[in-house]
């Protein structure tokens, strides 16, 4: 039997001759890739390496700062269009403050006033920045003193009340120079937008020339009453609680005042007592009005200057205030019952009162401050 070839000798030749072209064409190609390629895109040296390495670093994982900022929603609520990519995170370092300086900032109410601190994570990023492991509790409470004059936290507080405070910490070398028993920090100014008022509530500190610090309102009145004609204290450096505005029930008015402070009787009457349950009254003072139903009851004194069943009158320098019982801080408690225990009165009610306001001399001065802090808090 007779096989025919594959191929005949002309496509063999033809065959053979494209081969040959094919394998010059790659000779050259693999030729043009070792002397042109490598030398220009090939390996990077070492150091472009790293820069290189740095690079995609940088360009995939943001800063800290970024991704905060790119969790919160855009201010006013303004967000980014469907599919437009939002604006790229600014590279920021974490926040550091130098201890002195004012510090601003805000809380939103979703359900109660405390808990707008607690869940406040800017707060949380002061507190760590300051090293103030407690800041949410230390800086409800101090705002809660400003604004029991004005507002109910446990009953008036709604959802969506804004809070907008400056606040600082007071360095360790001014606490030992000042006179006015500062905590580790104070507040400068608050403003609180009440939904159930309707209105908002803006209290500034400003010290005047013949007086420590005070809070006064926007108008330059100060937010505290003032005892007349006969107070419990006179030199007292702030009203840190009033009747009612802390749990379990508080029933009296706390003066801070430094240890040693005079202490007087605003009324006439006989004193019906002295330093009962001491462990947590301290030394006090307790003292019927002659004639009358009303007892008065002096607490955490640091010296009691009457006997019991002596006879007193209005205005009598009774005690010195102190720290003693019971007590987290130097100050008077003061309280007012019908009978030993019956119910309690509210001493701005009670007695006659009255206000005090920035000196006219000082308002330009008082409003220069004002704005500044405004302008913080804005």
């Amino acid at each position: 039997m007779n096989y025919q070839p594959l191929f005949t000798d002309p496509q063999l030749k033809k065959w053979k001759a494209l081969f040959r072209i094919s394998f010059v064409i790659n000779l050259l190609l693999l030729a043009f890739i070792i002397f042109y390629k490598i030398p220009n895109g090939g390996e990077k040296k070492p150091e472009e390496k790293k820069i290189a390495a740095e690079q995609t670093a940088a360009a995939e994982v943001p800063s800290e700062q970024g991704q905060a900022e790119a969790a919160q929603p855009a201010e006013n609520g303004d967000q980014p269009a469907a599919g437009n990519p939002a604006p790229a995170a600014s590279q920021k370092q974490a926040q550091t403050y130098t201890a002195g300086e004012p510090i601003a900032s805000s809380v939103v109410i979703a359900d109660n006033f405390y808990n707008a601190f607690n869940h406040s994570e800017e707060i949380q990023k002061i507190s760590q920045a300051l090293n103030i492991t407690k800041l949410s509790d230390i800086l409800s409470a101090h705002i809660a003193r400003l604004l029991i004059w004005d507002i109910s936290l446990r009953s008036d507080a709604r959802k969506e009340d804004t809070i907008d405070f400056v606040f600082r910490t007071v360095p360790v070398s001014e606490k030992k120079q000042r006179t006015d028993l500062p905590d580790d920090l104070e507040i400068l100014a608050v403003k609180y937008y009440s939904h159930k008022l309707s209105k908002t509530i803006s209290i500034y500190k400003y010290t005047t020339k013949d007086s420590d610090s005070k809070y006064y309102y926007s108008d330059g009145t100060m937010i505290e009453k003032k005892i007349i004609p006969n107070p419990p204290i006179k030199n007292y450096i702030q009203i840190t609680s009033t009747i009612g505005d802390r749990a379990p029930k508080h029933e009296g008015v706390d003066f801070k005042a430094p240890v040693g402070t005079p202490v007087y009787s605003t009324i006439n009457g006989k004193v019906a007592r002295i330093n009962w349950k001491t462990k947590y009254n301290g030394y006090c003072i307790e003292i019927e009005e002659k004639g009358k139903p009303f007892v008065f009851k002096y607490l955490h004194l640091s010296e009691v200057l009457v006997e019991a069943g002596q006879t007193v009158t209005a205005g009598q320098h009774i005690a010195n205030s102190g720290n003693t019982g019971k007590s987290t801080a130097p100050h008077l408690h003061y309280q007012i019952n019908i009978g030993q225990k019956g119910k309690v009165q509210d001493p701005f009610v009670f007695h006659k009162t009255t206000g005090t306001s920035v000196p006219a001399a000082e308002l330009t001065d008082f409003k220069n401050k004002t704005a500044e802090l405004d302008t913080l808090m804005n």
